[in-house]
């Protein structure tokens, strides 16, 4: 998970999880235990990772599987059509407002899911260094604010979901009521699944 606000934009949905980064734009990191003890599904290690200004969780293992696909392409957009479902379903309970499926969020989400799956990583910042927020704005969202949750390994949309919201980190950003926009990533290849969710709200 991945969260940033734009200089000058004070939003801090979660100062005691040092969520917000300052408008100095300095990256603070520190390590965090791994989930791989609490996120488990059979047949495949499910892989968390938290990601901010402050709080890291341990890097997947390099994996060696090949990338071909898994699935057909029909099937991965009806699972980013669930996971935006799913998403929603769980801000209404927290007395959020729907996110709206934004087309530009999705395309920096899908080209990171895919990314991430061609070249065997598995971070939020490429190997060039691009960042979530990188991506968002090279797919044309302006954005005030944004966030971005990612993972590896689960089959099915309520699965990953079910990874997300039992995650602090990453629950926070799918309950974060100042995004308004989200934009889910699937890729269904024999080394993930891999699962992006990128978030956010214009300026």
């Amino acid at each position: 998970m991945r969260h940033n606000d734009r200089p000058g934009h004070h939003d801090h949905p979660a100062p005691a999880r040092g969520r917000h980064r300052g408008s100095g734009g300095a990256r603070r990191r520190a390590s965090h235990p791994s989930f791989r003890a609490t996120v488990a599904l059979t047949g495949a290690a499910a892989l968390l990772a938290v990601v901010t200004g402050m709080y890291v969780a341990a890097p997947a293992p390099a994996v060696s599987a090949a990338v071909a696909p898994a699935a057909a392409g029909g099937e991965a957009r009806q699972f980013v059509e669930e996971v935006v479902e799913l998403a929603n379903t769980e801000r209404e309970r927290a007395g959020c407002g729907p996110l709206r499926s934004e087309n530009r969020l999705r395309t920096a989400a899908q080209g990171h899911a895919d990314d991430m799956a061609a070249r065997d990583y598995y971070e939020h910042h490429t190997p060039e260094g691009r960042d979530a927020g990188d991506r968002i704005t090279g797919a044309g969202y302006a954005w005030s604010t944004w966030g971005e949750n990612i993972h590896r390994g689960p089959r099915t949309p309520a699965h990953a979901m079910e990874d997300w919201m039992n995650s602090p980190g990453h629950r926070a950003n799918i309950l974060n009521c100042a995004f308004r926009d989200i934009g889910v990533g699937v890729t269904l290849t024999s080394n993930g699944p891999w699962w992006v969710q990128d978030f956010g709200a214009r300026r």
